[in-house]
């Protein structure tokens, strides 16, 4: 019975850390709940569809823009009172509380309906879980590599268009359907596993002299690889220069995206395939401009249903855009300020680290520059 009880309770340990991984997401998209398969019209668009490389008229460049996330630790000020000094209190202390940390860079270059953008993105996190039998959640990844699409058009309308300094963009009338693809290749280095505090792996490993910052990692089961992988999606849009709808579906990491493992103890973990659909909504009045916007993703998940939707909004201002939304029932917001060369993006999102809807949320602030990007209209 004994035995039982310990194999049960490591397995609801294990449903309880689910959180959907993604290789990137757009700070601006996360803001608005991450529903961003329909407008993905910044640097981060081949992260979210290739087809929305169609609505590009252009050449756009972002050259320097580095990204950092880290857990949100305003939202729980209480824990943090009064710390305790001893490893008991501190475990107590920060039980089931999502320690994360992000930090990446995505260069991107746009020409017309062709985009190319290089990545490195490092991802944390960690949890302590379970008061009874200590366990600590790692997830740690680190990608790097480029990705690269073309869409091709049907139709000839619809397309996005953008100042020099690129703080508005408009939708010319027409129609368009755009059908893109693209192939990427990225290393990982990382690792993804739970750990019993009181077990033997890591004692075992430490008490033989191994305590080195490598070893450590393959204790962990830390392991790189390679992998190319492909991606699809279509985009349809419809607009009168004053207001525009846009549908989308897109389908990332085709048939799951498997690394060759060149290094490590453990296994690589394993990007796995994402089918998105969503749709927006926009109006443009000249001085300002908003965007309603709706997604269901990851549809193939076997995640709850409520937390596959997203919905988002925006208001778009010269030089200013805010931004809130709600993505699996967490609420995010957030906003822009462009004055070139400088765009500074910055706010907060919630993101369900447990296994079921609104069971365990992380709070997360990002801050992200962008330094010389710019764009032109052919």
């Amino acid at each position: 019975m004994k035995l039982l009880f310990f194999l049960l309770l490591n397995l609801m340990n294990f449903l309880q850390a689910q959180e959907v991984n993604y290789i990137a997401r757009s700070p601006r998209a996360l803001f608005m709940g991450d529903a961003y398969t329909a407008m993905a019209d910044d640097e981060f668009s081949l992260f979210y569809n290739p087809a929305a490389l169609g609505r590009n008229t252009g050449v756009s460049f972002t050259f320097v823009d580095p990204t950092i996330g880290v857990t949100d630790a305003l939202s729980e000020l209480s824990r943090f009172k009064n710390f305790p000094s001893t490893a008991a209190g501190i475990a107590n202390r920060i039980m089931d509380f999502p320690i994360y940390l992000q930090a990446g860079i995505f260069p991107t270059l746009k020409m017309g309906q062709f985009g190319f953008t290089l990545f490195a993105n490092s991802k944390s996190s960690f949890m302590l879980r379970n008061a009874t039998n200590p366990e600590l959640d790692i997830n740690y990844k680190y990608d790097r590599g480029f990705i690269m699409g073309f869409a091709h058009n049907v139709g000839n309308g619809a397309f996005s268009s953008k100042t020099l300094m690129g703080e508005k963009s408009t939708m010319s009338p027409g129609e368009r359907l755009s059908i893109g693809a693209s192939i990427k290749h990225m290393n990982r280095q990382g690792l993804d596993n739970e750990f019993d505090l009181f077990g033997t792996t890591l004692l075992n490993k430490i008490s033989s002299g191994a305590t080195d910052i490598n070893s450590l990692k393959n204790a962990f089961g830390y392991a790189t690889g390679d992998a190319w992988s492909v991606d699809t999606g279509v985009e349809y849009a419809h607009s009168s220069g004053f207001s525009s709808f846009t549908s989308a579906l897109s389908i990332l990491d085709i048939g799951n995206t498997h690394f060759r493992k060149t290094s490590g103890t453990g296994n690589v973990p394993t990007q796995e395939m994402m089918v998105n659909g969503g749709v927006a909504y926009k109006q443009d009045f000249g001085i300002f401009d908003y965007t309603l916007s709706a997604d269901m993703h990851p549809m193939t998940s076997s995640i709850d249903f409520a937390r596959k939707l997203h919905f988002g909004t925006e208001v778009s201002l010269p030089f200013i855009t805010l931004n809130a939304g709600m993505s699996e029932g967490y609420i995010s917001y957030g906003g822009s300020v462009k004055l070139w060369p400088f765009k500074i993006t910055t706010g907060f999102y919630g993101v369900e680290v447990g296994s079921h809807y609104h069971q365990a949320e992380a709070r997360r602030f990002i801050l992200y520059l962008s330094l010389f990007d710019f764009s032109i209209d052919l």
